[in-house]
């Protein structure tokens, strides 16, 4: 029980008279009047610890240390605002006395503290015992005067803004459209002189290769399996190029190329490789493009062979096919440039078109 009572004397226990506070916080010079009792004192300065004040006349020296519940007034222009702390009364020696807080934390601190810190910020100027806000009052005017230079730089800027976009939009929308539009074959095509395959008629091993054979010479000669010799005569004087992979001694099987020879005509021949699904688009009515290097874009029909055929039946993920352009498309000058092979087909799929033709 004792204790208690210790503790709860301990915790009412009183700050010191003597405590150093104007040391420990600034006085600044806030207008205020301090009521105490039945009495009005003008503030001559104010800290987070006390408030100095001006007595306006003899007051009874038994008031020396005194507690009193005290009223702080702050008036501004259009409103105050009023604390109430509990201050104990000192300095009645001079006429600079002092309302010195008991609990300098107690509930008065945030309002006190905000009126402080404003007053060291420069918000608020002292007007004799009136307080004012020096803060902006109305919004600052423009500094740009209508129909001057700078509306004009906006106008253009806002103009360039809607352009660039415009731009940009148009730019994605013809990406999206080549994407959904156009396609190309993984393998490159060669442009090359035109001439007439000879093939091989039977399974077997070519047992002899003359390219310089002459016109009515044996050019190539195959040794069948059945045991029998198959030679091969050249129907011209012509030149000859022997295609991959064959040689003396070298298995051949029917249907497959020996050798090309060209006559005295110079044409040109596009053979390349499509993919299963690009002659499948071929076939259902998409256009086949030959996109050179120089730039030009050559339209093209896709021509089966029985070399076609045969890679079909055979499983190949590609066909050998011929590529046929216009009379005049390509010239000689093309021989050996390399191209594309491009599929276009219409936004509609030719169905709007088809309709129009049928009717």
């Amino acid at each position: 029980m004792n204790k208690q009572i210790d503790i709860a004397a301990q915790e009412d226990a009183e700050i010191a008279s003597d405590f150093v506070f104007e040391t420990e916080h600034p006085v600044l010079p806030v207008p205020f009047t301090a009521q105490v009792g039945d009495q009005v004192f003008q503030g001559t300065g104010l800290s987070l610890t006390a408030a100095h004040v001006i007595a306006p006349g003899p007051i009874d020296p038994g008031f020396e240390g005194s507690r009193h519940i005290i009223k702080l007034e702050f008036n501004f222009e259009g409103f105050s605002i009023d604390l109430f702390p509990e201050a104990r009364l000192t300095g009645l020696h001079t006429n600079d006395l002092k309302l010195q807080f008991i609990d300098p934390t107690g509930p008065h601190l945030p309002q006190l503290r905000y009126i402080l810190n404003s007053f060291i910020a420069g918000d608020f100027v002292s007007l004799g015992a009136m307080m004012a806000y020096t803060g902006p009052v109305k919004p600052k005017p423009s500094k740009v005067k209508a129909g001057g230079r700078n509306d004009r730089a906006d106008m253009i800027r806002r103009i360039g803004a809607i352009v660039l976009s415009v731009v940009l939009i148009a730019v994605a929308l013809n990406a999206l459209r080549l994407r959904y539009t156009q396609s190309y074959e993984a393998r490159p095509v060669f442009i090359t002189r035109e001439g007439k395959e000879m093939q091989a008629t039977s399974p077997g091993q070519i047992s002899m290769l003359n390219p310089r054979a002459r016109a009515g010479q044996v050019v190539y000669a195959i040794s069948s399996n059945s045991g029998d010799t198959l030679n091969f005569v050249l129907p011209c004087d012509c030149d000859v190029t022997l295609a991959d992979g064959i040689y003396e001694g070298a298995t051949v099987l029917p249907s497959d190329p020996i050798l090309t020879f060209f006559d005295s005509s110079v044409q040109v021949r596009v053979q390349s490789q499509m993919s299963i699904e690009g002659l499948t688009k071929a076939m259902n009515g998409e256009q086949v493009w030959l996109d050179l290097g120089d730039g030009r874009s050559v339209p093209v029909d896709v021509v089966l062979t029985s070399a076609t055929d045969d890679a079909a039946q055979n499983g190949d993920l590609y066909l050998p096919v011929v590529l046929r352009a216009e009379d005049g498309a390509l010239t000689p000058g093309d021989i050996g440039k390399p191209a594309r092979v491009r599929l276009s087909k219409s936004i509609f799929g030719g169905s709007l078109f088809a309709r129009k033709a049928e009717s």
